[in-house]
Parts: C-alpha cells; sequence; structure tokens
C-alpha cells in the first residue's frame, strides 16, 4: 500500500478557542463558489444521495501540502465522482481567512506563503472560503470530514483512497421505498477468539432508507444458523430516521458465526439486500499451557507506528509496549507521530516474557498507527506468542491487520516445563552441553529428517540433514564451540513428527 502521508510534521492548530464539531453531528449547510465560478450547495449535493468528503486545508501549512501530493483525494474522485462511479463528490476548502487566490494557485502574488499550486491536476471543485471552516468548526489543518446523505458529519483521518472510501460506504445511502439498513453495528465484542464464555449482545441502528416511512422491521439473531432470538420492531421513522436496536444477551462458547439481520420491512420485502446483513465469524481462543507467555515482535520500516497492550478478562492493562505516543486508540493516527516512550528501532527484533496473574482469559491488542499493519510492502514484522517452554513453534501470530488487531487467548495453570513426545525414542546428551551435543533415534531410514536449533529469542541459527545409516538407528553430532552460553530449542521433523528438546550450553 502507498504511505499517504508525511510523518512527524505534526498537526497545524487555527485556534484552541473552540473544538470540531462531535462525530455524528449535523453538517451546517453551507452555498459557495468555487475558484471555476460554479456555485455549489451542500445540501443539495446531499438531497442527490451523494456523500460528500470535505477537506480543509490551508495553502502554508506542511502536512496539507504533502497530503494534497499523495494524490488522495484526485485517486478517490477519480474512482467515486462523476466521471467513475458517480456516489460521492469532493470539495476542498482553503479554509485561512488571511490568504487569497494566489496562495491555491501558488503565485507571486500570494499575500501569506505556498509552496506550489494546490490546482494543478485536480479536477474536483476549490473554494476560497474561511466561512465554510469556521461552520465545522475546523480547528487544525488538514481535517478530513466524511458527511453522508443524512446530513451527519463524521472526522476521519487523511488517508489513502481506498480508506476513504471504506470510511464513506459507512453513509446510509437512501434508494427504493421499502428500505431498511443496519448501520454502527457492533457485535458486542472486538474479540473474534472465544476465550470461556463470552457474552454479546449486538446493537445497531436501524436506519430507514425507504422513500416511504418505517413502520415496522423484523430482525432475527442466528448463531450457526440456529435462530437464537426474533425482534419485531414498530416505530415511525421518516426516510433517513434511525432507531437503537439492542439484541439480547446471547451466551457463546467456542466457534460459530454470528448472524443479526432485517428479514423484513414494513411486512414486506427489502428493495435492497445488501446492509441489512452482519455476520461474525468467532473461533476458539488459543490456550498457554502456563502463566508466562513469550511474545515475540519483528519491527517493519515504521517501528514508530507500532504500541500493544496486554489486558485482563476485565480490560485493566496488564502490560504494554511500543510508542506511547500512538496508544490504545492511535490506529490511522498519522500526524505527530513522533518517537514516544517505548518505541522500538526499525525491523528489530525483540523478545518479551508475559508473566499473567492467574489461569484464565486475557487479550492481546496492537495498534498500527498508520492503519496498515507491521507487514508486507513497508517490512515484514510480526507478532507471535509461544508456550514458555516451547519458543519455536507459536500458538499466535498476527502481521496484516490493518490499524488494530485484537486477539482472545486462555492460560491454563502453572505447569512443569513439557516437552513433546515422540515414537522415535529420541536421546539427547549431555545437557548441559559444552563442546558437543549428541543426538540418537530409531526410525526407518526412509523417513525425511530435518533438524533446527533456535536461540532463545527464537531465531533459527542451525540446520542440519542427518546421513542415512543404511539402518533404523540413527545419530547426529552438533559440535558447540562458537555457540554463546544459554539456552537453546532443538526441532527435529521426521517425517510427520514434530520432536522438541530444550537443551543448556554451559562453558
Amino acid at each position: 500500500m502507498k504511505k499517504y502521508a508525511v510523518f512527524a510534521l505534526g498537526l497545524v492548530f487555527v485556534s484552541a478557542l473552540s473544538a470540531q464539531l462531535p462525530s455524528g453531528a449535523q453538517a451546517p449547510d453551507f452555498t459557495a463558489t468555487d475558484l471555476n465560478g460554479q456555485t455549489w450547495n451542500l445540501y443539495d449535493l446531499l438531497a442527490s444521495d451523494k456523500i460528500v468528503v470535505l477537506e480543509v486545508s490551508a495553502t502554508w501549512c506542511p502536512p496539507c501540502w504533502a497530503y494534497h501530493n499523495s494524490g488522495a483525494m484526485q485517486d478517490l474522485y477519480a474512482a467515486h465522482g462523476p466521471q467513475g462511479d458517480n456516489r460521492l463528490q469532493v470539495l476542498f476548502v482553503e479554509g485561512d481567512p488571511n490568504t487569497n487566490v494566489d496562495c491555491l494557485h501558488g503565485l507571486p502574488g500570494c499575500n501569506g506563503y505556498s509552496p506550489g499550486s494546490y490546482v494543478q491536476g485536480v479536477t474536483y471543485p476549490i473554494f476560497d472560503n474561511s466561512a465554510i471552516a469556521d461552520s465545522f468548526q475546523i480547528t487544525y489543518f488538514p481535517s478530513v470530514l466524511i458527511i453522508c446523505p443524512n446530513k451527519k458529519v463524521y472526522e476521519v483521518n487523511p488517508v489513502g483512497p481506498e480508506a476513504l472510501w471504506e470510511a464513506a460506504q459507512q453513509c446510509p445511502v437512501a434508494a427504493g421505498s421499502n428500505n431498511a439498513g443496519i448501520f454502527q453495528y457492533d457485535p458486542g465484542t472486538s474479540l473474534h477468539e472465544i476465550c470461556g464464555t463470552a457474552n454479546l449482545a449486538p446493537s445497531f441502528n436501524l436506519v430507514n432508507l425507504g422513500d416511504i416511512h418505517l413502520l415496522s422491521a423484523t430482525i432475527e439473531l442466528q448463531w450457526e444458523n440456529s435462530t437464537v432470538q426474533i425482534l419485531e420492531w414498530y416505530g415511525n421513522l421518516p426516510q433517513y430516521g434511525e432507531a437503537p436496536i439492542t439484541l439480547d444477551n446471547w451466551p457463546v462458547s467456542g466457534s460459530g458465526t454470528l448472524k443479526a439481520q432485517i428479514t423484513s420491512v414494513n411486512n414486506g420485502g427489502d428493495d435492497d439486500y445488501s446492509n441489512n446483513v452482519k455476520i461474525n465469524h468467532f473461533s476458539l481462543a488459543p490456550e498457554f499451557n502456563s502463566q508466562q507467555v513469550i511474545l515475540k515482535i519483528r519491527t517493519d520500516n515504521y517501528a514508530l507506528e507500532t504500541y500493544w497492550e496486554l489486558r485482563d478478562d476485565a480490560g485493566n492493562v496488564l502490560d504494554h509496549g511500543g510508542n506511547e505516543n500512538v496508544g490504545p486508540n492511535g490506529g490511522n493516527v498519522i500526524f505527530d507521530l513522533t518517537p514516544g516512550v517505548g518505541t522500538y528501532p526499525n525491523n528489530a527484533l525483540i523478545k518479551d516474557t508475559l508473566t499473567l496473574p492467574a489461569a484464565g482469559c486475557y487479550s492481546l491488542h496492537f495498534v498500527d498507527a498508520y492503519g496498515d499493519g507491521m507487514c508486507c510492502n513497508f517490512g515484514n514484522g510480526y507478532y507471535k506468542l509461544y508456550n514458555i517452554d516451547n519458543p519455536v513453534i507459536p500458538i499466535m501470530t498476527g502481521d496484516e491487520f490493518g490499524a488494530y488487531d485484537n486477539r482472545g487467548f486462555g492460560s491454563q495453570s502453572v505447569t512443569a516445563v513439557q516437552e513433546t513426545t515422540d515414537k522415535s525414542g529420541l536421546e539427547m546428551y549431555p545437557n548441559p552441553a559444552s563442546d558437543q551435543l549428541f543426538l540418537q533415534w530409531d526410525m526407518p531410514e526412509s523417513v525425511p529428517v530435518q533438524g533446527v536449533v533456535y536461540n532463545a529469542l527464537g531465531q533459527s541459527i542451525f540446520n542440519f540433514y542427518p546421513e542415512k545409516t543404511g539402518s533404523e538407528h540413527h545419530s547426529a553430532i552438533l559440535s558447540l564451540q562458537n555457540w554463546p552460553p544459554g539456552m537453546y530449542w532443538l526441532h527435529l521433523q521426521i517425517g510427520k513428527e514434530n520432536v522438541v528438546r530444550k537443551f543448556t550450553v554451559q562453558r
């Protein structure tokens, strides 16, 4: 994915005396003339069922210029504006009252500062109108707002065209006569791995998208294709009217699929079923065999974007790491992103031992500030969790996850260190070892064998393929003379078996 932002530039604040309109507030109407002399009215655009993406910037603002040069807005407009599928309209507003039109063109007559032309190569309307910025209570540049046809406004971060379009599609758009949809859906948990029992209480806004009043709707909740609740809703919603819906608490354990759907509208069918169904897939949470878990992190080229938290079942933070300037809610925060406390180096391997206070259910929460995860276009980053006695085979992994990755897992009571058992009767001696490590096992000669040794960080440091002996008795000798003292894990793959043994090198 192309990075559409410039990092560590900082937000440019307009005023500390006011605050931007809250998310979900009604957008103020405006009528304004663009640089080409065409007059636009916001509410007229919304009445034509257009989604409006409004960027408010200032010509002298370095992040604004960087975002302009990314081409994100132009790419969005080309794909979904009048020359694309015609589902939205992009509007650009220069919101500083102290600059003139020459600043937008990057001309010498600019009475402030402009690094270049904001007009060249742009086909969407541009306005030099600070009154629009004031009406939306803009407090910093650039600000990007999505205004839905129901006149509600939502602020989003200045991101790429794909992310902008994904956000814009959350807008309800009217179509047909009998039409209702599910919006702002919450299944009742951010975790999709079930540890123990999860009590789900799905909630959403029922929105009327038809041109006649919505008087009734039937809503059904299913678990694994079996109906667990049918809710009959009655009311009187005009077009774009909303009603909050909360379904019954439904306890689930283990894997399965949860489906919430509108099955009838005004005692009949729906003219558009595309927004009638929400589906969530849940799996059984992995379980670790002790109250200590090894966390390994490989950062990408932008390690300052990474932050994580370990939480207990009540949501209390037990441990954390990474850039505290990102924090737990930092997904898609791309401005003023500076290295804070805990920031990791780029392309580094970090190993941490997480100590859990008791057996039970926990969750790991990873945040990527830009919203493109830790892999794979800007480095091959990842995180992996291992049992304390086997840092070779991970129990849980994550890398490509967008802005957030929330994972549930369980922990058993503390147990003795366990190594895998096998049918080969593998013998390994001496342990601890100093110069050599001897291996012996029995297995038919036709069975392929591969050995890998990992250090305490889980890094593969040695690979070997034992020679065939012409019998069922096999052996191998590992020379340890140049190996640093410490703990190591031998992973021997014998046919379809994976045998793990721990050993120590001492001097």
